[in-house]
């Protein structure tokens, strides 16, 4: 029988919630806002299926345990992040020219290797 990498429990939290903790959640949304890099704070929204009002994506992004938006260096950061705590990327998108770009990610899943 082949041995799996241990994984260790991750943690992402939006609003107060940690998705990794939703068995169900199969895929999420990484909206990225253009506009921050300009100011330097490159944070990241998800959108897991909650209910996103205009003029609230703030809301919704990662935060820390202590509640604080959690900062990435770049969006190739954000991308490691979300890897290491068991999300895989699989398409990118942008509509029109609100400054906005969209990557969906699909949770990891190990599947049995064949004739075990």
């Amino acid at each position: 029988m082949a041995c799996l990498p241990l994984m260790l429990p991750a943690q992402i939290f939006i609003n107060n919630e940690d998705i990794n903790q939703k068995p169900d959640l199969q895929y999420i949304e990484l909206i990225i806002d253009l506009r921050l890099f300009t100011r330097g704070e490159v944070s990241a929204v998800i959108d897991y299926g909650q209910v996103i009002r205009p003029g609230t994506l703030r809301q919704h992004r990662v935060k820390d345990k202590l509640g604080n938006d959690r900062l990435f260096g770049s969006e190739i950061d954000i991308f490691n992040f979300l890897f290491k705590n068991g999300w895989i990327h699989e398409t990118t998108y942008a509509v029109g020219q609100e400054g906005c770009i969209y990557h969906i990610f699909r949770r990891k899943s190990f599947l049995p290797v064949a004739g075990e």
